[in-house]
């Protein structure tokens, strides 16, 4: 996936096993995925049915895959080396893996990361289903940033390693995206090397641009997040999103101007977004707009039906009679 840096904009392939009978679906791994994309191979563990689904992002210098896997035993053999890529494996959620590389043996658990180098032998035992996040990123892009980049292949990243958060809260954020111009895609992967490089302890120049341009998107983006996970709370301040990532109000509100939008603005649109969602929902067909307001997060009912009229130009209750009963 060296190829990835020629690469101006997104692609991105979905695969999953479960197009497949049970029976093929290691064959249909090996060929369609392990032969062509990942160059490994791969055997299962334990005696259920092998599931494997995948979403994968090729942007420009940087390969994003998001998976689910069961038990396996996955291995790269010298006739698969292709690259000098490394691997930054994330634990997202479900059990862990073992990973052998250079003599070493390393177990990684959820939260926590590892790198693995393409470009020698290696092999990974995956021991529960597992849900990783996988980035590749050429080698040469994390040596300039990370003197000794070498030395951290096949050692584990403790889940509490400076910038770790950020990184996995940045990536799930552009899985979220839908806008994929070259502009946004470069801009992506620059932040993405800025959070990895952090990760593995850059320092100098290398580690203040980082923390100033990928620190900085990937805590906007964390904040904006957090609006969203929250909204629904009616007492929801910018004090508590602050003390949410240990920084402060004001923070909050610098990193906010960058969207154009003020802390009180973004909360109102996604309460007003989801109380329209609410409002067309079969399931609370029943229920009382002042429910779906303070569902929403509303306290005041004068000020989210003109909130609600100023942002869609009709009622709640004019919603409801376009759907019908």
């Amino acid at each position: 996936m060296s190829g990835l840096a020629e690469v101006s904009s997104l692609r991105s392939i979905r695969f999953s096993t479960e197009k497949f009978p049970e029976r093929t679906r290691v064959e249909a791994y090996r060929e369609a995925f392990g032969a062509t994309i990942a160059r490994h191979d791969i055997q299962p563990l334990g005696d259920g049915p092998f599931h494997f689904e995948a979403d994968l992002w090729n942007l420009p210098g940087l390969g994003l895959a998001w998976s689910s896997i069961s038990p396996c035993h996955r291995w790269i053999r010298s006739q698969h080396i292709l690259s000098d890529d490394i691997l930054v494996g994330i634990g997202a959620s479900g059990g862990g893996c073992v990973l052998r590389q250079h003599g070493r043996e390393t177990h990684v658990g959820v939260g926590e990361a590892v790198l693995t180098s393409c470009a020698h032998i290696a092999d990974v035992q995956i021991t529960e289903s597992s849900r990783p996040i996988t980035l590749r990123i050429p080698h040469a892009v994390l040596k300039s940033r990370v003197p000794g980049v070498d030395d951290l292949v096949a050692r584990c990243i403790p889940r509490d390693s400076e910038g770790l958060t950020l990184l996995t809260g940045y990536i799930g954020a552009l899985r979220k995206l839908d806008q994929t111009s070259p502009d946004l895609c470069r801009l992506a992967a620059d932040h993405v090397y800025d959070l990895v490089s952090l990760v593995l302890g850059a320092r100098g120049d290398f580690r203040d641009v980082a923390q100033q341009r990928g620190g900085r998107a990937a805590r906007l983006a964390a904040i904006l997040q957090a609006i969203e996970r929250r909204a629904g709370d009616r007492n929801l301040t910018a004090l508590m999103v602050a003390e949410e990532f240990g920084i402060t109000p004001r923070y909050v509100h610098l990193l906010l101007e960058e969207t154009g939008k003020t802390f009180t603005h973004l909360v109102l649109e996604r309460r007003l977004k989801k109380a329209v969602a609410l409002v067309r929902s079969p399931s609370w067909r029943h229920r009382s707009i002042a429910d779906i307001a303070a569902e929403a997060g509303f306290t005041d009912m004068s000020y989210f039906n003109r909130a609600f009229r100023r942002r869609y130009d009709v009622t709640p209750s004019e919603i409801r009679k376009s759907i019908g009963p």
